[in-house]
């Protein structure tokens, strides 16, 4: 008995001894709110009472350099009250949710890491939408709202292994899954991403393994649903007499209702490119060799196989092309290319296949003149496809661009404009157009700041029967300016625009928000928001304009805030024959207390 008891006073001595630095921190905070609303022409009165409670703990074991640990448990609560000359609604919330975390070897050349999140809100009686998944449901006027319950669930980890004289390792994973349900209804929203990285270089070599996943799955809004799947392995080698040797061979999957536009001229030594919407497959290898006989001429000898399958649609490629390119002049390069090989093309059950022999030259020239540079591009092409029955096709391709950019120290400007063709008597998807625009304009004088860019796309392929085009113009632009001491005023807008055959997509959105600190311990804060959203091809149609005005005072470990929003929304869904408007006010005060210390 005396034994047992001398081993469980060792115990309680070694147990802090293992346990290294460790600290509990939290956030308590209660928040009052009054309102009105006007939703389906209804006048109503709301009345809100939250209350959030956060306790998070963190520690080692032994040594912060060996194991890092933390955990945080969060409960938040919320009742709402509401109500018309008529009618009255009761609604409440309740959320509770944990975060679990690791990291092994944080400050070693091999450390891992892992975080897991779960949270569930249950949201009874009449508690309007709390989230963007939530809101996309859309309830009918007159029709009982059910109770609702949102779990959302998230896990990350990863690995890496920096060690000189074995491999880099890089990996992570990444999962995120909420779903809504209530009554009749059903929201799911998925996102995942997978990284593999490994490389290894030597004096001589270069080694690179890449593989990347990644999906996002939407079901009430489906414009932006998109999957990934690349995995690609990348060998290069410096060998004498100034040449070099490298090989590229992967395999990559996609999913996206948006077409992808792809870099001028890219089809010249490749398969040709069947639309990249909807599920596109793609299978690759190259390998080139190049010599630099001079500093002024470079031959690239280059052999690929390539082939890519979308609904429908199969083509393929197995080429082999030599390119030269010779600096005449400085800033003046020109360049020269021959390929001979087989193309294929398979249209459902019909399939062609051509002997390729085709020729392309161009030329390029950069010029630099203190705060301007500029540049211009041009290529044309022919050749001819022959068929196993003996059928020639002519080819041709031409590709331009130019782009001119201007800077000093306050102000950066670039452009650029370019546009490709390519045709094909015999194949269809050899023909093919794309154009593209772009700017953008940084700068920067005393106090202020400015930033904006703007891209407009165009993608034409096939021909007759397999025509397809799609345009997408995208902006953004956004300008700050500090205003006396502490206090700083932006705006920013950009849109989104996606036109295709089958439908129109359009997202535009514009902003201002202005942040003083009025004092050392009051901070004032001023923000609105304009969004409006239409998809054709899921009925969806969406209009919001909301603001917000805070004043924050900070009192040692409180924290006062007084608090007004403004929110106006109409949306139109696919399965509604009247838009639902909502009109909201609502005022705002929340004290919050923090604390911690170390154990």
């Amino acid at each position: 008995m005396r034994i047992r008891l001398q081993w469980l006073a060792c115990a309680l001595v070694l147990v802090p001894a293992l346990a290294g630095a460790q600290v509990v921190a939290g956030v308590a905070a209660w928040t009052v709110g009054r309102g009105s609303s006007e939703s389906g022409g209804q006048p109503s009165q709301n009345n809100a009472f939250w209350q959030d409670y956060t306790l998070g703990y963190t520690g080692s074991l032994l040594d912060a350099r060996l194991l890092k640990y933390n955990a945080e448990i969060a409960f938040r609560t919320n009742s709402l009250s509401a109500g018309g000359v008529d009618y009255s609604q009761e609604g409440n919330q309740r959320d509770l949710g944990y975060r679990l975390g690791a990291s092994l070897f944080p400050a070693r050349p091999f450390p891992f890491y892992i975080q897991a999140s779960r949270d569930t809100i249950d949201e009874a009686g009449d508690y309007p939408s709390s989230s963007g998944i939530r809101g996309g449901i859309a309830v009918p006027p007159g029709v009982p709202m059910p109770d609702f319950r949102t779990r959302n669930t998230s896990l990350s980890t990863g690995w890496q292994l920096s060690v000189p004289s074995l491999p880099r390792i890089d990996v992570g994973y990444r999962k995120g899954h909420s779903v809504v349900t209530g009554g009749p209804y059903l929201a799911e929203q998925r996102d995942e991403d997978l990284h593999l990285g490994v490389s290894k270089d030597t004096a001589r070599t270069q080694h690179a393994l890449r593989y990347q996943w990644t999906a996002y799955e939407n079901q009430i809004s489906q414009a932006f649903n998109q999957r990934l799947s690349d995995l690609e392995y990348v060998f290069g080698a410096t060998l004498p007499k100034r040449s070099r040797a490298s090989a590229r061979v992967g395999r990559r999957t996609s999913l996206s209702l948006f077409d992808v536009a792809v870099p001028v001229g890219s089809q010249d030594t490749g398969a040709y490119s069947p639309p990249s919407r909807g599920e596109v497959g793609s299978t690759y290898l190259v390998g080139t060799l190049n010599l630099e006989p001079n500093n002024r001429l470079s031959l690239d000898l280059t052999g690929t196989f390539d082939r890519q399958d979308a609904a429908l649609v199969t083509t393929d490629a197995k080429l082999a092309s030599a390119t030269a390119f010779f600096e005449a002049l400085p800033g003046l390069s020109l360049n020269a290319t021959g390929t001979f090989g087989e193309r294929g093309q398979q249209l459902g059950r019909d399939t062609i296949s051509v002997i390729t022999r085709s020729g392309l030259a161009g030329a390029s020239y950069r010029a630099r003149v203190r705060w301007l540079d500029a540049g211009v591009h041009y290529a044309a092409g022919t050749g001819t496809n022959t068929t196993v029955a003996g059928q020639v096709g002519h080819t041709g391709s031409w590709a331009g661009r130019a782009n001119l950019s201007v800077s000093n120290r306050w102000l950066s400007v670039s452009g650029g404009y370019g546009r490709s063709k390519n045709w094909d008597d015999i194949l269809d998807y050899g023909n093919f157009r794309y154009e593209r625009g772009q700017a953008a304009v940084q700068g920067r004088a005393g106090r202020v700041l400015l930033n904006g860019s703007w891209e407009d796309v165009l993608i034409e392929r096939g021909r007759d029967l397999t025509f397809a085009r799609e345009r997408q113009r995208i902006f953004t632009a956004t300008a700050s300016i500090r205003v006396g001491w502490g206090s700083l005023l932006s705006v920013d807008a950009g849109g989104f625009r996606n036109d295709v055959v089958t439908g129109r997509d359009r997202s535009l959105f514009a902003g201002s928000a202005f942040e003083s600190q009025l004092w050392k311990a009051l901070h004032l804060t001023l923000w609105g928001r304009l969004g409006e959203t239409t998809a054709t091809q899921t009925g969806l149609d969406q209009r919001a304009i909301s603001g917000l005005a805070q004043l924050e005072y900070r009192l040692r470990f409180f924290n006062f805030a007084l608090e007004y929003r403004y929110n106006d929304q109409d949306l139109l869904s696919g399965d509604l024959a009247n838009p639902i408007k909502f009109r909201g006010h609502q005022m705002l005060l929340r004290i919050t207390r923090k604390f911690g210390f170390t154990l």
